[in-house]
């Protein structure tokens, strides 16, 4: 696999990663209250909600994130990206031409740009619910996350590197 092909792929998967992120930390954020680590919780699953689970949120606060959550414009917006983005895959698995594909990957930009909208807005929100001190623990945990991931994604990179200095005979 190239290179370019590589960055590709880690491309669309980081966009999808990003696309689902604000409606997994809503959902999440109605869990029980405690301390569960990154990859803790119910079932193991890390993510944004294991964030806002490290901010001890008061009942309130809890609620507010639910509803927020429940709200149906973010659902519409994802569904709509996710109907977008599905009708030009198919599109280019299917042969079209080459204006079909233009006007498809339009769609799913103009789509891709609500969505973005959509999740700036309902971050913002997010943290007009949280307190000052929560906002900077928020801060503090993203860029512990961040740093986490640049750390996952140098040893990936090295993995791949060695695997191409690798001589075909050398299992």
């Amino acid at each position: 696999m190239t290179t370019r092909r590589i960055k590709n792929r880690m491309l669309w998967i980081t966009t999808i990663g990003s696309m689902l992120l604000i409606p997994l930390a809503l959902s999440a954020s109605v869990q029980p209250e405690g301390r569960r680590g990154f990859r803790g919780g119910h079932d193991g699953r890390g993510g944004p909600g294991a964030i806002l689970r490290e901010l001890d949120l008061s009942d309130s606060q809890r609620e507010q994130m639910g509803a927020l959550r429940e709200q149906g414009s973010s659902r519409e917006t994802m569904e709509r990206l996710m109907e977008r983005r599905q009708a030009l895959n198919e599109a280019v698995e299917n042969g079209a031409d080459e204006g079909t594909l233009r006007q498809l990957a339009f769609e799913s930009g103009e789509a891709e740009g609500d969505a973005a909208v959509e999740r700036a807005r309902v971050h913002r929100q997010m943290m007009e619910i949280l307190t000052a001190e929560q906002r900077e623990k928020y801060q503090a945990l993203k860029q512990e996350q961040k740093q986490k991931m640049e750390e996952r994604r140098q040893r990936f990179q090295e993995r791949m590197e060695n695997r191409r200095n690798r001589k075909p005979d050398a299992f």
